[in-house]
């Protein structure tokens, strides 16, 4: 178990005023880490198959290539399993999952590199290129 989820369940055992509510605390903490995990990025793509993705990507939307390539070495140094817990943002181009599901691409798999190219070249042609902190 990560430090956070060790916390997590330390925290919850140590607040339990009953062996029931521990148990529940501790099922429930090992519930959300199990979805987690079953969430990992499974991508395996080198640099140049990235850019090679995004390269078609901004061809098929009329995007910069160039503009393209800047925001995601930005946003993920072009990593397809880069994750910013803050949003959470993921992958290549760090979509919000409420965003991604707002794509065509929406229904393939967050971390896939190729499918963040073409949802971040289709959103770029769709006027919503303001939605990317790196410009």
């Amino acid at each position: 178990m990560p430090p956070k989820t060790v916390n997590m369940v330390s925290r919850a055992l140590t607040r339990a005023r009953s062996r029931r509510l521990a148990f529940t605390a501790l099922a429930a903490v090992a519930a959300t880490s199990s979805a987690e995990a079953g969430n990992r990025c499974r991508a395996r793509a080198s640099e140049e198959e990235i850019l090679r993705y995004i390269s078609k990507a901004a061809r098929k939307y009329g995007q910069s290539k160039r503009a393209m390539i800047r925001v995601a070495r930005c946003e993920s140094r072009l990593d397809p399993c880069a994750l910013n817990r803050s949003g959470p943002y993921y992958g290549l181009f760090q979509f919000l999952k409420s965003t991604w599901k707002t794509t065509p691409y929406g229904d393939r798999n967050i971390y896939d590199p190729k499918a963040q190219a073409l949802a971040a070249a289709w959103m770029w042609k769709h006027g919503r290129k303001n939605e990317w902190a790196c410009k």
